[in-house]
């Protein structure tokens, strides 16, 4: 592998240095170093024009990122923060709540609504059959969810998935 590695380098290495002596059609080398020194110059000239567009554009983000953030500093005393109590009982439990602990000590936490996402609970009723809303068009298909006929053939299916890999494993037991 490292002969190969070598060969290969070598290969690329002839190759480049033939394109400084094999002639196009018009007479002229594929590569001279003048015209390897002019693209570089040019090069070089596109990538400072580049960078001083984007040095511009820079410099415009962070004048408009620096104005935010001023104004945000400045709105500061218009955000609403949240005290809530949290405590820890006899048993280990931590109790969260936004009035004291009536029966002991409570820290007081203040809550600032840029720091934390705030989600509402689930309502998990429905998975206990006794649900509290009266809007079922969050699940989908609600009356086949829970439908006899569809929860025994569901069943059936099951039953059968499971003679049929009962059946595989032992024929294939039997050829081993």
């Amino acid at each position: 592998m490292k002969y190969f590695a070598y060969l290969a380098i070598m290969v690329l290495l002839i190759s480049v240095a033939a394109l400084f002596y094999l002639q196009r059609p018009d007479g002229q080398t594929w590569l001279t170093s003048d015209g390897i020194s002019r693209q570089s110059n040019q090069l070089t000239e596109q990538m400072v024009a580049l960078s001083s567009d984007t040095l511009a554009m820079a410099a415009k983000l962070v004048s408009e990122t620096s104005q935010k953030v001023v104004e945000s500093i400045t709105d500061e005393s218009s955000v609403a923060t949240t005290v809530i109590f949290k405590w820890q009982d006899q048993q280990g439990q931590w109790h969260y709540s936004d009035q004291p602990n009536p029966d002991g000590t409570s820290e007081k936490v203040i809550i600032d609504p840029r720091d934390i996402t705030v989600l509402a609970a689930e309502d998990t009723s429905i998975l206990k059959g006794t649900s509290k809303t009266t809007n079922m068009s969050l699940i989908p298909n609600s009356s086949s969810v829970y439908d006899p006929v569809v929860m025994k053939k569901l069943f059936e299916d099951a039953e059968q998935v499971k003679e049929r890999l009962e059946q595989r494993t032992k024929s294939l037991q039997e050829t081993h």
